[in-house]
């Protein structure tokens, strides 16, 4: 479980990248494909600045995502799939639960990776259809070192707010919703999800 984090870690940092330069009332969240451009154009030195402080101090890094990157992110949504048919089964506070700690382990996720990502320029490309209501944004992540990953934001647009938001990044055609599904279904399953919950709140008893 730990690898899969350490591995899923690149898209979702480069969001927080992303974000760093701009404010949710300044993300035009009516357009999927300009929703990524605008939060793609500038990596605040900022955040460089911060990258060691981020990277040790927990807090610090959840205060920083939960601002910048966490509104654009359905992570209940992300849940409900993961968790799979025991979701309707479980109660209002198991669900809850779940995905509080499911947020917090991909925030935790960070601390290991933020100080080894160089990001140079993040490319986005046009926006492709995905069924109803949903669409994919190809984008191609470029790091100092030379390497690049596809990455490919999978978006849907909200009934209500008519906003779009993320609800799951396929790294060089991998889905992360996928490969958390599959890491913690096995568990669900032997276990139940109260115990799962537990060994995640135990992992994350020092992200607060």
């Amino acid at each position: 479980m730990k690898s899969l984090f350490k591995w899923v870690a690149t898209p979702f940092v480069a969001l927080a990248l992303m974000l760093g330069s701009v404010s949710a009332a300044q993300v035009n969240q009516k357009d999927p494909q300009q929703m990524i451009i605008e939060l793609s154009r500038v990596i605040l030195p900022e955040l460089q600045a911060r990258a060691v402080e981020l990277a040790n101090k927990p807090a610090a890094l959840q205060a920083f995502t939960e601002q910048y990157a966490l509104p654009y992110i359905d992570t209940p949504r992300m849940a409900r799939f993961i968790v799979g048919r025991s979701w309707r089964a479980a109660s209002e506070q198991q669900q809850q639960a779940f995905v509080d700690e499911f947020t917090k382990s991909m925030l935790r996720s960070y601390s290991s990776s933020l100080l080894n990502l160089n990001i140079e320029r993040i490319d986005v490309a046009a926006s492709i259809p995905d069924g109803d209501g949903r669409v994919l944004i190809p984008t191609k992540i470029l790091q100092g070192s030379g390497k690049s990953a596809e990455v490919v934001y999978r978006v849907f647009q909200e009934r209500d707010s008519g906003n779009w938001m993320i609800y799951d990044v396929i790294v060089e055609g991998i889905s992360v919703l996928v490969s958390f599904r599959e890491a913690y279904s096995s568990d669900i399953e032997r276990h139940g999800l109260d115990r799962v919950i537990a060994n995640l709140q135990e992992r994350n008893k020092d992200f607060k």
